[in-house]
């Protein structure tokens, strides 16, 4: 009897662990992720991961959802870390696919053509919207995928999509069902007028995770309401323009991004399927906290495209340098499975991701119950505005790029052959011609113009230069264009070439003044230099390398946009056409060094500092102006990243001082910088013992930024003033 008992006891026990057994591998799922992630979560949780194989420093895996949780809330500062893939063989050809392009992508030259409307629509953003959108969405409690507040979510996105839209013809806003995920996706179409064969399209995920399976409540307010709701507004302004562009744009709302990217994935390889032309991605995911000095940060991961990063960088200079529309930038870098572009990325579209903050900075209360609209550093949603100004930049400018010319090109007629070549305008514009698809003419002049506060009083060269007068009886505003376009330059006799030439820009209604460049008789234009906004009474000179147009021919053309107001001539003069030894720069930080603890600055000293230029005063440091692009994408070598290195006491600060120890020797040779969220240098101590008070009386309450510095090495720390 007893030996019978035993044998029952071993079946039961048996059919148990068999049981179990099928039910923890029936939670499982397969996925990819990072090789090196996959084996710390085998050490740290040998029983929720299984390794099915690896190639090119990934891994096909089975995963439970314990696991996926710690990778996502773990591991990683971003995105869940890992793919979803519906089958074994799914993910085993997926790891050998990674980094391919497989697609056969149109050759698309982005170029800035479309000024007018892209500053139309720069001053219809409306932070307050997004702000209210934001809240909208935190209110539904959670929008975990599996839940049916998700789905209402979605439905009533599509309700507002299509309320903003008024029954447009070209308009249709579509719900996407999913296989992965019971939540669903949803699009919204405009159809392109020109090419509706080739697409532009911009989107984010709509759901929301918490830590701990605590998914009842997720608000999931800057991760990615923000993001939602931005590309809301974007949309919005497009058809209170009543925007129609040449290209087809599309506008996109994930399922289930933070499980795996589901419903991206879904979407992205139907368009592949289908043959379809994506010309272009972008990706917004977190728009709303403001974490780092800059205000928006490009992610250069490897499967992101670097001619799309660069347009986005171009478009900044270009629209966003300075005034009311202001953006700074920086560069930053995620992980696998970041967000959605990654699937886009995957079927060989190009793809770019503008994040909030860097990476390593961004909101820390993201996939928490914390993640809500009433912790965001900056009010009313003004940071998530400038994205919906970028967004409405790349919208515009791509969409509407198919026929890129804009007036002002055509056939030379003439060519010139020897250097140096100058033009002053002395009486004349000689070959220079007047484009005919513009709004004004450019018109010489000399002894000032003829409105009072702006223009200058003389010539910079000669006695005349040419202007374009913005007041012409009430017709040369508001955002009326002239465009003065050169011969063309025959380079093929020349490795080196500098454009110069002297301008004037003063006025309380000054607009833009822009320099392009074409290879192709006018076809296409790419900008090379820009200005906006008054730049003071004296004139002022530009000098810009043209190394990268030598050995071929290169047309130039003056494209200037008045402001809102008569007070806004623009001039210039002494155009100057040269071969170089050493290239022309128009960075101002060019040849400047980075700040450096270890050197006794005096007045008058230069410094360069997180991408921008500085000089020393009698009194502290003066922010000069941004760097260029060269400057402002490289980083600081920074020192090891310690978090336990500067400790901060109390932070937040509530009170006059705040406690900075150095837990290491360096303080002995090192210094501190105080930075504001605009880049200001606030102050500079130099550190005589390993713990520092540092006087915060006459800080206004937000954010700041204090980095110590070794040499040029440096470690920075957030610090919040209440």
């Amino acid at each position: 009897m007893k030996k019978f008992n035993r044998i029952i006891s071993t079946l039961l026990l048996c059919f148990f662990m068999m049981h179990s057994f099928g039910q923890e591998a029936s939670n499982m799922f397969f996925a990819t992720m990072q090789t090196k992630d996959a084996q710390g979560l085998k050490i740290n949780h040998p029983e929720d991961i299984k390794i099915i194989d690896s190639a090119n420093g990934y891994s096909a895996v089975m995963l439970s959802p314990n696991a996926a949780e710690e990778l996502h809330h773990k591991v990683l500062v971003h995105g869940p870390g890992f793919i979803y893939e519906t089958s074994e063989k799914a993910a085993l050809q997926s790891i050998q696919n990674i980094n391919k392009r497989e697609v056969q992508k149109m050759s698309t030259n982005f170029s800035i053509t479309q000024d007018a409307l892209v500053r139309q629509s720069l001053d219809l953003v409306n932070n307050v919207n997004i702000a209210n959108q934001i809240q909208e969405l935190e209110n539904y409690g959670t929008r975990y995928h599996t839940t049916n507040s998700a789905r209402q979510a979605v439905l009533d996105l599509k309700t507002k999509w299509e309320g903003l839209a008024q029954g447009r013809s070209d308009v249709s806003v579509r719900i996407v069902n999913h296989n992965s995920t019971a939540m669903p996706s949803v699009i919204m179409t405009i159809t392109g007028t020109e090419e509706p064969g080739e697409f532009v399209i911009i989107g984010g995920h709509i759901d929301s995770t918490t830590r701990n399976n605590n998914n009842s409540n997720a608000p999931g307010a800057d991760d990615n309401a923000s993001g939602i709701s931005t590309i809301t507004e974007a949309a919005r302004v497009l058809f209170a323009m009543d925007f129609k562009p040449k290209r087809t744009v599309e506008f996109m709302a994930f399922a289930a991004e933070e499980v795996g990217l589901r419903g991206s994935k879904e979407i992205a390889e139907d368009y592949k399927s289908r043959n379809v032309n994506v010309v272009s991605y972008m990706q917004l995911d977190m728009t709303n906290y403001k974490g780092s000095t800059n205000d928006v940060y490009v992610s250069t991961d490897s499967y992101n495209d670097d001619t799309l990063n660069d347009f986005l960088i171009q478009l900044m200079n270009y629209y966003n340098a300075s005034g009311t529309h202001k953006i700074t930038y920086g560069t930053s870098q995620c992980n696998y499975g970041c967000s959605d572009h990654y699937s886009w990325a995957q079927q060989g579209y190009d793809v770019t991701f503008p994040f909030e903050a860097t990476f390593n900075e961004s909101n820390p209360n993201i996939h928490t119950t914390r993640d809500t609209f009433d912790r965001s550093p900056t009010p009313n949603a003004t940071h998530a505005a400038k994205f919906a100004k970028l967004a409405l930049e790349y919208l515009i400018e791509i969409s509407n790029g198919v026929t890129t010319g804009g007036g002002g090109g055509s056939q030379c007629t003439s060519n010139i052959t020897a250097f140096p070549y100058q033009q002053g305008f002395e009486g004349t514009i000689g070959a220079w011609s007047q484009s005919t698809s513009d709004n004004l003419n450019w018109t010489i002049d000399s002894n000032g113009t003829p409105s009072n506060g702006t223009g200058p009083s003389s010539a910079i060269e000669g006695t005349s230069y040419i202007y374009v007068e913005a007041s012409g009886n009430g017709t040369g505003f508001p955002n009326k264009r002239a465009i003065l376009t050169s011969p063309c330059f025959d380079f093929s006799g020349l490795s080196t070439a500098t454009l110069s030439f002297q301008y004037h820009m003063l006025g309380s209604a000054v607009g833009s003044l822009s320099v392009e460049a074409s290879t192709d008789s006018g076809t296409t234009w790419t900008s090379i230099f820009s200005k906006s906004g008054s730049q003071g009474s004296n004139w002022n000179i530009a000098t810009v390398n043209l190394d990268a147009y030598t050995g071929g021919e290169v047309q130039l053309r003056f494209n200037a946009l008045t402001g809102n107001s008569w007070q806004g001539d623009i001039v210039i003069d002494d155009i100057k056409m040269s071969e170089t030894s050493g290239g022309g720069n128009t960075d101002i930080c060019a040849g400047v060094a980075p700040y450096n603890s270890s050197v006794s600055y005096q007045p008058g000293d230069q410094v360069t500092y997180q991408g921008s230029l500085y000089e020393r005063t009698n009194t502290g440091w003066n922010r000069i102006g941004e760097c260029g692009p060269s400057a402002r994408s490289s980083t600081t070598t920074k020192l090891i990243g310690d978090t336990a290195l500067l400790e901060l006491f109390p932070n937040p600060v509530d009170g006059e001082y705040v406690t900075v120890t150095v837990n290491n020797d360096l303080w002995k040779s090192g210094s501190i910088l105080v930075v504001d969220i605009k880049g200001n240098i606030l102050q500079e101590l130099k550190l005589q013992n390993k713990i520092t008070q540092i006087n915060t009386s006459k800080f206004s309450s937000g954010i700041y930024f204090l980095t110590l510095f070794n040499g040029a090495k440096s470690y920075t720390k957030q610090m919040i003033k209440k």
